[in-house]
């Protein structure tokens, strides 16, 4: 059973999303709140869930202030950023804070539930008009960076990407050097080197822009 909580300051939507999610057996909606001020005192004392779905544009506390003090304070819980405003700015910031989705209000119910149950096993949702917009805003980056340098770190590996994949897979280094007969220390230096090559500076991060750009099944 997957545990949500719904936060968004309209009532109407908020109601619609509750009842719709509800009708899914794996899925428990918690609570629901119209603002950020009662969602944080229930935090302190309710039960935390597996995925906060949060308005961005809310009155009083934003979504996006929401969103980075549950990152921080409660590293455990899932965030799914619900909006209607996705410009490029506005997504690489909020996904540079650690959330774990972003969708448009428009997305199919399909698509919430799956990103819902997607998000709650650790992996990154989007919708496809943000996911354009991320994988442009990596092809730029990866650009600008190699004018920079004279330095090209490639693409990846065919060992690199069955590395990315085992990661994600949440084996640990142990396990990856057993499974494909490496030793410890030259997981860990694949492990590096994909960090490089993805700009990313956890583990976390390389597993989201693994998703972000397909790398990941």
């Amino acid at each position: 059973m997957i545990n949500v909580v719904l936060v968004d300051d309209h009532k109407v939507f908020l109601q619609g999303v509750e009842s719709l999610l509800s009708s899914d057996p794996e899925l428990n909606v918690l609570k629901k709140f119209t603002d950020g001020t009662d969602f944080f005192r229930y935090m302190k004392e309710g039960e935390h869930p597996d995925v906060l779905l949060l308005d961005i544009e809310m009155k009083g506390i934003s979504g996006v202030e929401v969103a980075e003090n549950v990152i921080q304070l409660y590293p455990e819980v899932h965030v799914i950023m619900l909006s209607t405003y996705f410009s490029e700015e506005f997504v690489d910031k909020l996904v540079n804070t650690g959330i774990s989705g972003y969708l448009l209000k428009s997305t199919d119910f399909e698509d919430l539930i799956k990103a819902i149950k997607n998000v709650a096993n650790g992996k990154f949702s989007c919708s496809p008009e943000i996911m354009d917009i991320l994988v442009k805003g990596y092809k730029s980056a990866g650009s600008a960076d190699k004018g920079d340098s004279e330095e090209d770190d490639g693409p990846l590996t065919e060992r690199e990407l069955e590395m990315l994949q085992l990661i994600a897979d949440e084996y640990t280094t142990k396990e990856i050097a057993e499974k494909i007969y490496i030793s410890e220390h030259t997981v860990k230096t694949h492990r590096k080197n994909l960090m490089q090559k993805l700009d990313v500076k956890n583990t976390a991060g390389l597993v989201k822009k693994g998703y972000i750009l397909g790398l990941i099944e």
